[in-house]
């Protein structure tokens, strides 16, 4: 279906969001700076040191830094500027510009949310099932690479459809952020019911009982089980995880939940909307700070940012002295 545009001159649009634009603007534009410099930093490194691109537990980080990214270069520039502008672009938009907006909106933080789950369940496959599933190219091309082509392809696949090419008209305000901030095919229940329940409730809650039984069974394996796994080895990826999904789950579980009972509960549509608009908010924090924590847990790059010189430490050795009788004295 076509995408068609509307302006709508009336300021009553513009209502207050909650917090106030003018809170929003300043603590996000704090946070912007640092946070994407960190994010171009990391990447830097991901891509051209082969020992951090090389293991298979960074490449899911890799895909979440690149869309984290994008975040920071589309979708928190366009907010920033509609926030200092009291709800309106201080440039002319147009439904390409919408489009793009929207499909960093939605689709990017979409993304996000199902790779940070598929990180939580994959790390259960690098840590204990390393040798059965991953032993061999070919089982890595069909445990590893197969899967994370395949959700790139979906979520790709999925916003792209709902958002470029819809199977309803958007019609847009360019008054308000994120041109109304409302696609159509939120209009559409099945679509809707899909996006906000599969997509976004259940892949968080898949994120946090794969988080919680993999701190769980690290614990159990270290701790009381015959064989215990080697804990140096895993304790990086696992640390990483834990650190992410702590900074991840923090907001986007009580907002999916909230979501949850106001998408399934009848006559609840209201439930806590007051207290979304909070973590509709906070939302972007997780973004931002996750390139921060990314970075507490990569220690490699640590000296390359922040140069601290060893001094040189003196080696003592024993004096040995041989004389003319081959006696020794130490």
């Amino acid at each position: 279906m076509e995408n068609t545009s509307e302006v709508t001159n009336d300021t009553d649009t513009n209502d207050e969001l909650i917090p106030s634009r003018k809170i929003q603007f300043w603590t996000i534009l704090v946070f912007q700076i640092p946070s994407l410099a960190c994010t171009i930093y990391l990447l830097y490194h991901f891509l051209f040191n082969k020992h951090l691109r090389q293991p298979l537990y960074n490449h899911v980080i890799i895909i979440i830094l690149f869309l984290v990214f994008l975040v920071e270069v589309i979708d928190n520039p366009l907010y920033l500027d509609a926030y200092l502008h009291n709800g309106r672009s201080s440039f002319h938009s147009s439904s390409t510009i919408c489009l793009i907006w929207l499909f960093v909106d939605y689709g990017v933080y979409g993304a996000i949310t199902i790779f940070l789950t598929w990180a939580s369940f994959e790390r259960h496959i690098l840590i204990f099932h390393h040798n059965q599933l991953l032993g061999t190219k070919l089982k890595r091309i069909i445990f590893h690479y197969t899967p994370l082509g395949i959700l790139s392809i979906y979520m790709m696949g999925f916003y792209m459809g709902v958002i470029v090419f819809p199977p309803c008209k958007n019609i847009f305000d360019y008054n308000i952020e994120a041109c109304g901030m409302s696609p159509c095919y939120e209009e559409v229940p099945w679509l809707n019911i899909w996006d906000y329940l599969i997509n976004g409730t259940m892949c968080t809650l898949i994120e946090a009982v794969c988080s919680i039984s993999l701190l769980i069974r690290v614990i159990w394996k270290r701790y009381r089980a015959h064989r215990p796994i080697h804990w140096r080895k895993h304790r990086k990826m696992t640390i990483q995880l834990l650190s992410i999904t702590t900074l991840s789950l923090s907001i986007t579980l009580p907002q999916s939940l909230i979501t949850a009972v106001q998408e399934i509960v009848p006559g609840m549509n209201n439930f806590a909307s007051e207290v979304a608009s909070y973590f509709f908010y906070l939302t972007d924090f997780v973004v931002l700070f996750l390139p921060f924590v990314c970075f507490g847990c990569l220690p490699e790059v640590w000296p390359k940012l922040i140069p601290i010189k060893r001094r040189r430490q003196r080696t003592v050795t024993p004096f040995i002295m041989t004389d003319a009788r081959r006696t020794t004295l130490k």
